[in-house]
This record gives structure tokens, sequence and C-alpha cells, in this order.
């Protein structure tokens, strides 16, 4: 389900910027979602946290959070997210048809880890909103897409990233 509302929304953005063709996501929607162990999704934890490094106000996690593959569906809604945080818990929810056998899957993992990192590191706290942080996790995950061949993918998510970024927004605004 994630895959079909998220394609549809890919193709919409493509065609209101017009300047980058409409193409299919690679690797999140081609196939079904291999299901990998909670072992090999900590070891994918530890190949990934580099990247969350690489920013100079993060660190990298100290051990694997909690994931799950259960972001629900909401009865007359369509799942528009890939993945969670929740600060509360330190817990991360991904999409169950969420392929992170793929570059652009793992991206969005990455995203959530970097949620995780900000929190651990304080960033809730120091960031001129919530907003912020979003921005921070989408241009970190940007750059691992641009680092694995993904160009269209991380262009798309860097202009979220200024989309979503701005503070002066309204919750009306997103």
């Amino acid at each position: 389900m994630f895959c079909k509302y998220f394609t549809t929304y890919y193709r919409l953005i493509m065609k209101v910027l017009r300047y980058i063709p409409v193409v299919a996501i690679a690797g999140l929607c081609d196939a079904p979602a291999q299901a990998l162990t909670d072992d090999a999704i900590c070891a994918l934890v530890r190949d990934l946290s580099p990247h969350i490094a690489e920013h100079e106000y993060l660190a990298p996690l100290e051990g694997c959070p909690r994931i799950t593959r259960d972001i629900p569906d909401q009865p007359g809604l369509a799942r528009s997210q890939a993945g969670a945080y929740d600060p509360l818990t330190g817990a991360i929810a991904l999409a169950p048809d969420l392929d992170l056998t793929s570059a652009y899957g793992q991206s969005y993992l990455l995203h959530e880890l970097v949620h995780a990192a900000q929190f651990q590191a304080g960033r809730d706290k120091t960031m001129p909103c919530p907003a912020a942080l979003e921005g921070e996790a989408y241009q970190i995950q940007a750059s691992y897409l641009m680092q694995h061949g993904l160009t269209r993918e991380a262009v798309l998510i860097r202009l979220m990233a200024d989309q979503l970024s701005a503070c002066g927004m309204s919750d009306r605004d997103y």
C-alpha cells in the first residue's frame, strides 16, 4: 500500500517540478520487500552509522534501536511515510514493504536513525524549531542517496528538506 501511494505522490511532485523526469523509484517498489533478521538489520544500522557521524553535530548511535516493520495503515487514509522515530521509546517503525536491501530503502532507515541520533545528542532542544530536525535528517538522507548514484531521488529529497525545514511555517503548511 505504501508503494502505491508514495509512487503517486512522487509522480505528482515530479510533474510539478517538470525539470526532473518522472521515473520509477529505484529499489523501493520494484519488488516485495525482503524480510531481514534482527541481526541483519542491526548490522545495517552499524553500516549506516558512519553516515550519521559525517554531520558535525551528531555521533553514531549507541547500540541498535528497536526496529519494527509495522507502520499501520489507518482506515480511510493512505500511509504516507516510510518510517517513524518515537523519541519516547527510542523505537523506529518502518513500512513493511520498504526494501532494506536497496540503497533507496536504506536511506529511509538512515533518515530515522538520524532522528535517533538527534535526540541522543539533545538536538531536539537546540534546533530553532522541530521542522529543522526533519530538514537535517533529509539532508543526510540526500547525501547518502548521492553517494549511491541515486541523483534524482537525492534532488527530490533535498527539495523536500528545504521545504520542510523552514521554521516560519505553521502546522497547517505541512
